[in-house]
């Protein structure tokens, strides 16, 4: 069974204008959609579209809870969302469906103060020995850096694989953990190590001294693809060319895509690497944060190419 945790889910609400987004000027709106967001959302999303049992579960405002629950339940989500007496945030973004967008994100229950046992005793509930649980997406404003972490190791000490996608200060605590998978973007990369990676030299070399503490460790890196390192090489899979439509919640697709084919067996193959980022791809051809067509997953994952190095340095064909 997967868990997916969300602390600070927003609510996605995806304007689409007319013409091309130009700043200091007028916009007409064409269509505006409002999805359930939230990073582990949408991984439990591209899980379900899997057929995967799967769990979303985090912190959620009373307000919404019940359009979470009727939007996720028919898709396969079972909802377990501890609710909180304040308002789910709203991030909005706008697109002019021809990959120019801008996004603004707001901050997530300024007023919710961290409960160390409370968020214990809930994160204990919602698992079972093995379950496999994705922390996704930043913290509420007030809960510390270091949630993530202490989340790992109760997860650990419960024999439950861990997958964290977050970045800054949240990841360089949950880092020190040594969780089974990890997926920062690049910039996210960059930030926590404080270096530019901007050949592939600085990217694989980053992800050889990773290697040391992760099963597995994946670095979105936008329209271009995604790096994978683990099990002895590292390899680059190359995304196929969409239309871009919306950017939101791509990675996380990839995320949840990927753990879709990599548990139980945990084999990094081609193939995995492929259906992720293809999964990404397809999913910035849709507005908002949808549940992605599998089969479009697959006719795109014939599509996508790769080059590597085992970690040794052996060259790894490319295809």
């Amino acid at each position: 069974m997967f868990v997916t945790l969300t602390l600070n889910p927003a609510i996605d609400q995806t304007l689409s204008i007319e013409g091309d987004l130009i700043l200091n000027h007028l916009h007409t709106i064409k269509a505006e959609a409002f999805t359930p967001g939230g990073k582990g959302v949408n991984v439990a999303k591209m899980l379900a579209a899997n057929g995967r049992p799967v769990t979303a579960a985090g912190i959620l405002g009373e307000d919404r809870l019940s359009f979470y629950e009727a939007t996720l339940s028919p898709v396969g989500i079972t909802c377990r969302f501890l609710a909180v007496p304040h308002p789910t945030r709203i991030n909005l973004m706008i697109s002019n469906g021809q990959g120019r967008e801008m996004k603004f994100n707001r901050p997530g229950f300024p007023e919710l103060v961290f409960d160390e046992a409370a968020v214990r005793s809930y994160a204990l509930s919602i698992i079972e020995p093995g379950s496999v649980i994705i922390l996704s997406g930043s913290l509420p404003a007030q809960f510390p850096p270091d949630t993530y972490a202490f989340l790992i190791r109760l997860f650990r000490d419960s024999g439950c694989p861990t997958v964290v996608d977050t970045s800054g200060p949240a990841l360089v605590a949950a880092l020190a953990e040594k969780p089974d998978i990890i997926k920062p973007n690049r910039h996210e990369l960059e930030t926590i190590l404080g270096e530019s990676l901007v050949s592939e030299t600085s990217i694989r070399q980053a992800l050889r001294t990773l290697m040391k503490n992760h099963e597995v460790i994946i670095v979105s890196d936008g329209k271009r693809g995604a790096w994978f390192a683990g099990q002895d090489q590292i390899q680059f899979a190359a995304s196929p060319a969409v239309t871009c439509v919306d950017t939101t919640g791509a990675g996380d697709t990839l995320l949840g895509q990927f753990c879709a084919d990599y548990f139980p067996k945990r084999r990094l193959t081609p193939e995995i690497m492929a259906r992720a980022v293809a999964a990404g791809a397809a999913s910035v051809e849709k507005n908002g944060t949808p549940v992605i067509s599998l089969a479009r997953v697959i006719e795109l994952a014939a599509l996508v190419r790769h080059k590597g190095l085992f970690a040794s340095g052996t060259q790894i064909a490319g295809h």
